[in-house]
């Protein structure tokens, strides 16, 4: 069966202020629509209207690295207006990159499965 090379990650939080979260949102949704490599960036909010979700992926390891560059000119709005409680990633990371995650609450290896 036919696997990818994909890093994905997932970040549950919640909103602590509205109006830094929307600017980090808007700012970071913006800048990551224009990496190479790309290919998932989905914010989703619960019916509380307080809990996050989101959702990334990346086409492998380098553009998942190329990623975190960004992030880090955006991390400190995006934590003036939510919190990150779990932060877990998916895919084949490799030594660099579970490094650059060192806040990860998990890391889950693929073990199984298939890509259409």
């Amino acid at each position: 069966m036919k696997l990818n090379n994909n890093i994905a990650w997932t970040v549950d939080g919640k909103i602590m202020n509205k109006t830094k979260f929307n600017e980090a949102m808007e700012k970071i949704t913006t800048a990551t629509f224009n990496e190479e490599g790309s290919l998932n960036h989905e914010w989703y909010v619960a019916e509380d209207q307080e809990s996050i979700h989101i959702y990334e992926r990346y086409q492998d390891v380098d553009a998942a690295l190329a990623h975190l560059n960004v992030w880090s000119q955006f991390a400190a709005l995006f934590l003036e207006g939510a919190t990150m409680d779990t932060f877990n990633v998916y895919g084949n990371v490799t030594p660099e990159l579970k490094s650059a995650l060192a806040g990860a609450t998990n890391i889950m290896s693929r073990y199984g499965g298939f890509v259409k």
